[in-house]
């Protein structure tokens, strides 16, 4: 599969039909599939507040200062800060140590809390000493970050739900929410239904993505720039998940006794997603103009791994058969509109890993199927016909970034993503379902 020039089209429809290949050949145990799917080329030829609690008032009043005497009761707590609307800042977070966030997971954060009285005083201490001021008893108030006049824009992709109202932490009213940036990248880190991320950090110099090539960045301006590296650092972020993801697959397959042919090929998937991290990394430094890397990944304890052959086949759907096969076509789709050197070349080597890691979802769940029978059966039907409903994700927004310029860059609008998504829906994930499923 060694063309010179991309087209999206032909990568469908190379990847759909090596994916009905290897479904047959695992479905009759013939677990070996000739070739690698688009191997080597992507076409063939022809922050929260502190909140509980934090006094934002001081004082007490006067007390008698005579021994023995009980002090005076506290102060009343002060007064809250600004209206949202009058925010002067506000931080994004995704990802990190948090374990209600990361991945698609987002947390906004107003700079100042909302408008509210002072909390009652605290009672009087002893020996004439004034108790403390009350807490701060305005709640922080609803905030929808999809409206286009509200004080604050969330984040670039677009948020798919909010959590009623706020909380407190640090002095600042933080909100929780989910940001559906497109088909994503590599394979999620799952606990429980959230994806999962280490948070990024800045080095004078890192070795994640020292070595990548470099994109050309002189003609960009710095919105350009600034929605490239939020864009790409995402990605890496995401990429750097699934190494754990496929090391936590790799596992599983040991625990249901997967063939060693699958195992040996989830290890070599982790490798790739080190490489896409690092490359990633390397795109999303360049155009911040620092060295960025991912911060230690907090796994929040045990890692749970499951040895349910039905649980886990389900979740090979949902984030294999469906979720990979989706980000090897988006990658496609990508490629072909941009005109970056350097950005082409990261994209060409993502799209065919994740074509090979999206067949290796598809033989596991075919090899379950034959090893575990009608429970298996019903919970990879019910995954497809989850996913399959789903509608496609919103895209990143482009800000006052030139359009051409981010598409360039890797980044096209987000018709152009939906509509690979779509097309990869009826033209890839579909046809290989009915192999996988037939009737």
């Amino acid at each position: 599969m060694t063309i010179a020039h991309h087209v999206s089209a032909h990568f469908r429809g190379a990847l759909a039909r090596h994916l009905t290949r290897a479904i047959l050949a695992t479905a009759t145990l013939g677990l070996a599939v000739e070739g690698v799917a688009c191997g080597g080329s992507v076409t063939e030829g022809g922050a929260p507040g502190a909140g509980d609690g934090a006094p934002s008032g001081g004082g007490g009043a006067a007390a008698e200062q005579s021994s023995g005497t009980r002090g005076g009761l506290g102060g009343q707590g002060g007064s809250g800060g600004a209206n949202p609307g009058d925010a002067v800042s506000s931080s994004r977070a995704a990802g990190g140590p948090d374990p209600e966030t990361g991945g698609t997971r987002m947390i906004l954060c107003v700079d100042r809390a909302p408008q509210g009285d002072g909390g009652a005083g605290g009672e009087g201490g002893a020996v004439g000493v004034g108790g403390s001021g009350g807490a701060h008893a305005g709640p922080c108030p609803p905030l929808d970050p999809s409206d286009p006049n509200g004080p604050v824009k969330p984040d670039p992709c677009a948020p798919s739900d909010i959590v009623d109202g706020g909380f407190l932490r640090d002095g600042q009213c933080c909100y929780e929410y989910t940001a559906n940036c497109g088909a994503g990248a590599g394979r999620p880190f799952l606990v429980g239904e959230r994806a999962r991320t280490a948070g990024a950090q800045r080095r004078e110099a890192s070795a994640w993505g020292s070595a990548a090539a470099r994109p050309d960045v002189a003609p960009l301006g710095q919105e350009a720039r600034a929605a490239l590296a939020e864009a790409w650092l995402r990605d890496a972020l995401l990429e750097h998940a699934s190494v754990a993801s496929f090391s936590r697959f790799a596992l599983e397959m040991m625990a249901v006794g997967a063939p060693a042919e699958m195992l040996d090929a989830a290890h070599e998937a982790a490798r790739d997603e080190v490489r896409h991290a690092k490359l990633c990394f390397g795109l999303a430094s360049a155009y911040a103009g620092e060295a960025l890397e991912p911060a230690p990944f907090a796994f929040g304890g045990a890692v749970e791994v499951t040895s349910d052959l039905p649980e886990l086949a389900a979740r090979a759907v949902r984030e294999g058969c469906i979720g990979e096969t989706l980000a090897a076509v988006q990658a496609s789709a990508q490629l072909e509109h941009a005109a970056d050197a350097a950005v082409r070349k990261v994209l060409a080597t993502i799209a065919d890993d994740e074509a090979r890691h999206a067949e290796l979802a598809w033989r596991f769940v075919a090899w379950a199927l034959q090893t575990g029978g009608d429970a298996v059966r019903r919970a990879v039907s019910a995954a497809f016909e989850a996913g399959l409903a789903a509608p496609p994700p919103a895209a990143a927004a482009a800000g006052d970034a030139p359009a051409g310029a981010l598409a360039a860059h890797g980044r096209p609008d987000g018709a152009v993503l939906a509509d690979a998504w779509r097309r990869a829906i009826a033209e890839v994930v579909t046809p290989a379902m009915r192999a996988l499923l037939p009737a």
